[in-house]
Order: structure tokens, then sequence, then C-alpha cells
């Protein structure tokens, strides 16, 4: 069984992560499919591995320390599901509403599809409700 690759799906996903606490979008080059199926994009957002590397960038944009903890990771065949907590500091403009300096923390909930060792597609969800009331936007 010389050359046969197994890929832990839940290693790949938690690289994910780190490659965005890090700000590292070219450490996704090698983590997602240059055509990755972003199933919840922001507005505007570009297609594929570029706009997932868009998403990073306004989120990293509106919180420059951005962190992210992964708090349950669960993988069945192709897919992980996983609970991330995220911390960040409000420092740029978010969803139009100008920095406030303020500290926010909220959740988000991934479910990924992975083939060949690569995210190629994504599924998530957070918290921008709170976020938003935690920056103290009138919602």
């Amino acid at each position: 069984m010389t050359g046969i690759r197994i890929v832990d799906n839940k290693d790949v996903y938690r690289r994910i992560v780190a490659a965005i606490n890090r700000d590292d979008a070219e450490a996704l080059d090698e983590l997602l499919a240059l055509d990755i199926v972003d199933r919840n994009p922001i507005p505007d957002q570009a297609p594929g591995r570029e706009g997932f590397k868009q998403w990073m960038t306004a989120a990293r944009t509106a919180f420059p320390d951005l962190h992210g903890r992964v708090d349950d990771l669960i993988a069945e065949g192709d897919r992980v599901a996983a609970r991330i907590t995220w911390r960040g500091t409000h420092h740029g403009d978010f969803a139009g509403v100008a920095p406030t300096g303020k500290a926010v923390c909220f959740s988000a909930f991934h479910l990924v599809r992975f083939s060949e060792g690569r995210a190629v597609e994504w599924w998530g969800t957070a918290d921008l409700l709170g976020v938003l009331q935690q920056i103290g936007a009138s919602v």
C-alpha cells in the first residue's frame, strides 16, 4: 500500500482555521479546492477559493485580530461538522458599522465536504446578530 495517502479531514479543517487565525491566505491554496462552493457567501463574494479568501480579507479587515477556537469537531465520511468560537476587536467597517474598538465573541457552525484532502463545499452560519449587538449597532 505504498503511495496511498490517508487524509484526516478534521486535521485539514483545523489547518484552515489556523490559516485564518494567522491571516495566511496562501496556506489556503493547499487546503481549499480551486472551485470550492461557499453555500453562505458574503454579498458580492467571488466564486471559488478566491471568494473564500475575499471573505477572510473582509472578516480580518473588520476584526484584524480575529481568532477562532474549534470547540467541537465531528467527522463522518467526507464531511466535517464543527462548532467554533470567534473572538476579535472591531477595528474596521462591519455591516455598515464604523469601527468601535469593542471586543466581540460569537459562535459559528460549519459543515464542510472534502475531496482528495481539500475542502470542496462549505456551509457556515455565524451569530452575526450577536456581533452587531456587541458593537452597539441598532438592530
